[in-house]
């Protein structure tokens, strides 16, 4: 089944330049314009010429798996194949919708062979259960595009448009010393939690009255944490340090060595605007509370 879906999106790749425009209307929803369809017709052809060689790849890949029979043969061949896409198959492409795909299409076999050799028939439940969470792991690995830690690139194809003429706004909370001088709160210092910025603009517009009770959690969170900290561990650093994986939101990675609690006046909510040529201009304050 494998082999021949492979064949057949050799066959459909040969069409794909024709598809392209049909493509662009079903996704961005409107016709493409004549001043893009040049690179549209570039962006195919760089598809057609890659999609051909995973395709072929693939065709070889599904041809030795067949003629595998042992245990040891398949170990074997899985650290092969790692070894070919960490490697050589990252230099092939250039394209990461492509290389994703394809890695998770050549880890269908494997998923197989491990099913097989488990076989979810030991005699103990322990063995059982043991079997069946490597077996999610592998597919969790494998059905997003073979994510292996920690070679997890990110995601791909996130852009945002600067307009430089206008200022740059950046929120979020600050501790302010009893000399006047401040640091940045950094997301990593309440991880688990996630989504830190959504969660304080929530509470901005939909309870403002209970902000300080907000500031009062942000604020026993780092006197609780501090004793990391101050050694210039993050909390999700705290058994590897840092080999630790990141944390799932960007973090700023701050020294508050001389930010001590007792040193601290205040915590506050608050946007500061700076020019592109990183020239304070003012500070809107949302919310302050005194660190008692």
């Amino acid at each position: 089944i494998l082999l021949s879906l492979t064949l057949l999106l050799m066959v459909l790749s040969l069409y794909i330049i024709d598809f392209m425009p049909s493509i662009y209307h079903f996704y961005m929803g409107e016709v493409i314009s004549a001043s893009k369809i040049d690179k549209l017709h570039n962006y195919a052809i760089e598809l057609f010429n890659q999609i051909n060689v995973y395709m072929i790849l693939s065709v070889f890949t599904f041809i030795s798996f067949y003629f595998l029979k042992t245990v040891r043969q398949y170990l074997i061949v899985m650290v092969l194949f790692l070894l070919i896409h960490f490697v050589l198959i990252s230099d092939i492409c250039t394209l990461p919708i492509i290389k994703r795909l394809y890695k998770m299409v050549l880890m269908f076999p494997l998923l197989w062979i491990f099913f097989d050799y488990f076989k979810f028939k030991k005699e103990f439940y322990t063995t059982k259960i043991t079997n069946g969470f490597l077996y999610i792991t592998l597919l969790f690995l494998t059905l997003p595009g073979l994510y292996f830690p920690p070679f997890f690139s990110g995601i791909q194809g996130w852009t945002i448009e600067i307009d430089k003429q206008k200022n740059i706004e950046i929120n979020g909370l600050f501790l302010v010393r009893d000399d006047g001088k401040e640091v940045r709160y950094s997301r990593a210092i309440v991880s688990p939690i996630n989504f830190v910025t959504r969660i304080d603009t929530f509470m901005q517009y939909k309870h403002h009255s209970k902000l300080n009770e907000l500031l009062q959690f942000y604020q026993d969170v780092y006197i609780e944490r501090y004793p990391l900290l101050k050694q210039g561990i993050m909390p999700h650093q705290k058994l590897l340090g840092r080999w630790a994986y990141p944390i799932h939101n960007p973090y700023g990675d701050f020294n508050y060595t001389d930010f001590p609690p007792n040193r601290i006046k205040y915590i506050k909510l608050s946007t500061k605007y700076y020019r592109w040529d990183k020239r304070f201009i003012n500070e809107k304050i949302i919310a302050t509370k005194e660190w008692r």
